[in-house]
This record gives structure tokens, C-alpha cells and sequence, in this order.
């Protein structure tokens, strides 16, 4: 697989539109605006936000003309994104997240991966920015999230292959910041709108997209900053969890068994009671003086907080 891009000029007949799926998140929205609008001087291109709430997307300077915002017709991360592509012009879609900073180096070689590869769907790496790694490594839950890779696309891909060096092919995808042409998006069908939230509706796409026969590549040398400094809470952290339980659950309904969890009553009846200890565990962990020493004890209680929450989605309809 080559390491290397053409030129500039000839990515010039790409018109880029980025989708950004936004919901509750006005203030980080806006750094992601501001830094979008930065990288794609110079390039043809659109943003669309889709709005996934009734309150509106208000931002405290105002939009470039290339940038439209659009209430969200339906409901979920994965109709926000279908309707985004449905109102993009340009030949090249570009998925972000509404926390994600792009950098004007991060739109060359997007565009210049595509001008290389077809029929692919391409993530570039991200990483937490400094400032926020140095804040959270402070505290307890912080350090767990470091701990377990959750703060990187390479953590996040733990006991996949993983290639620091150059472009490298992998078996799924995320939405964070994923790139494809219309063409090849509008073939695929999109994704699957059953699911109520963002967790699982990649997991299903990729595995579909593999069965069209589309590729997907992580370029891992760009590595675009996740500003999640709004969501550094335990409580936000683990409903999310729950959320992504749900997701799964979705996704075993539409025939994935493989992501399927099973619960012997035994374990059943043990994750319940956990479950109405959880105000208990919390404060547990709260309590527990702020320092390393004390990680062991409080990584195995957010561990037991992660399974609850996940068993709570994944076992509860609501």
C-alpha cells in the first residue's frame, strides 16, 4: 500500500461537504465551527449541522455562508446523518462529530486519500488535546479513562491491528470523522435509522458495507483533537454507556448475534441488585481520596458501574 499523496491540484475537483450531527452541545459545537470553517479555507465545500433538538443551534458569531443549519426531520445520530448526505452537494462527504477539531491538514489528506483510493470509507486518528489529558489525569475517573484507552482511536482499537507509521486497512469504521465519496454513500443505503442513539449503528453499517465490498483505512499520522471537555463526568459517562447498551440491543435485534449478551439469571439477578447500588457506588468513588494509590479500588468500581449501565440499556426498552 503506498505511502503517498498526490498533489494539491489534483484533489481540485472534489467539492467537500462535511455533516455535523449536533444535539444539546452549543458551546463545544461552536469551537468545532469555528476550527471547521478555519481548515476548509481555499477548499470547495459546505458544512451542514443537523440538529437533533428542539432547542436551536445558536452560535455567538455569525455563520460563513457555506454553513446551513437544518432541523433534524426525524430523531438519532444515525437519521442526522442520512439527512445531512441527502442535502450535501459535493462529491465527497465528510462525517464529524460536533467535538471534533479539524486542523486545515486533516482536509489535504482526506482529500487526497480519495483522489488514491476507491470504493472506501476512511477515518483519520484522534486523540483528547493536551490541555484536557493534563486536566483529567488530576482525577480518579480521569486516570481511568486514560488507563483504559479511552481517550485515543488507538485505545479505542485495543487488540485490533494498529499501524502508527502509515494508512493501513481495518474491519470497521466510526463516525467521528469519516470521509466517502456521495456516490459510494448513497449505494450503501446509508445508515440504519432503527437505532435511537449513537453506539452501535457503525458496528451494523460497517458490517454491511463489508458485504457491499467497500474498504476502510485509518490514516493514524493525522490525529485530530476530541474536545470532549463537556462530557468529563461519571454520571454523563456512564448514561452513555447505558445508551450504547441500548444500541447493542438494537443491533442483535436486526440479526448481528455476535454483539448479542446473555444473562444467566444468575448474573441477571446479581447485575439488578448492583444496580440499585449504584447511588452507593458512586458516592463510594467520590468519596475515595484523590490519589493514585486509591485507582485499583475505584477503576474496579467503575468497572461494575460499566456493566450495570450496559445491562441497564441493553435490558430495558426506555
Amino acid at each position: 500500500m503506498p505511502n503517498w499523496f498526490p498533489s494539491p491540484e489534483n484533489c481540485a475537483d472534489l467539492k467537500l461537504s462535511v455533516v455535523i450531527p449536533t444535539k444539546d452541545r452549543n458551546l463545544i459545537l461552536a469551537q468545532t465551527l469555528l476550527a471547521a470553517c478555519e481548515a476548509l479555507k481555499g477548499v470547495d465545500s459546505e458544512i451542514i449541522v443537523v440538529n437533533d433538538s428542539d432547542t436551536p443551534v445558536e452560535m455567538p458569531f455569525p455563520l460563513p455562508a457555506n454553513v446551513r443549519v437544518m432541523r433534524n426531520p426525524k430523531s438519532g445520530v444515525a437519521s442526522g446523518r442520512n439527512y445531512g448526505a441527502k442535502l450535501a452537494t459535493g462529491s465527497l462527504l465528510l462525517f464529524l462529530d460536533d467535538d471534533m477539531l479539524v486542523a486545515p491538514a486533516d482536509i489535504q489528506t482526506t482529500l487526497r486519500l480519495h483522489e488514491e483510493y476507491d470504493r472506501c470509507f476512511i477515518n483519520l486518528n484522534w486523540v483528547y488535546p493536551p490541555q484536557l489529558l493534563n486536566q483529567i489525569e488530576k482525577n480518579l475517573f480521569g486516570r481511568y479513562l486514560v488507563h483504559y484507552g479511552f481517550t485515543s482511536l488507538k485505545g479505542w482499537n485495543r487488540g485490533n491491528h494498529w499501524d502508527d507509521n502509515r494508512l493501513f486497512a481495518t474491519n470497521g469504521i466510526t463516525s467521528q470523522y469519516l470521509s466517502v465519496r456521495k456516490t459510494d454513500f448513497d449505494a450503501s443505503g446509508g445508515y440504519n435509522e432503527a437505532f435511537p442513539h449513537a453506539g452501535f449503528e457503525d458496528y451494523e453499517f460497517a458490517k454491511r458495507l463489508q458485504q457491499q465490498g467497500f474498504a476502510f483505512y485509518i490514516y493514524p499520522q493525522s490525529k485530530l483533537l476530541h474536545n470532549e471537555t463537556d462530557r468529563q463526568s461519571i454520571e454523563a459517562w456512564l448514561d452513555r454507556r447505558r445508551r450504547g447498551g441500548q444500541t447493542r440491543r438494537v443491533a442483535a435485534e436486526l440479526g448481528h448475534a455476535e454483539v448479542a449478551l446473555h444473562y444467566p439469571s444468575w448474573k441477571n439477578g446479581v447485575l439488578q441488585l448492583l444496580s440499585a447500588c449504584k447511588k452507593a457506588m458512586l458516592f463510594v468513588i467520590k468519596k475515595l481520596p484523590d490519589k493514585p494509590i486509591f485507582d485499583r479500588v475505584g477503576f474496579k468500581l467503575i468497572n461494575i458501574l460499566l456493566a450495570v449501565s450496559i445491562y441497564e440499556g441493553y435490558k430495558r426498552k426506555n
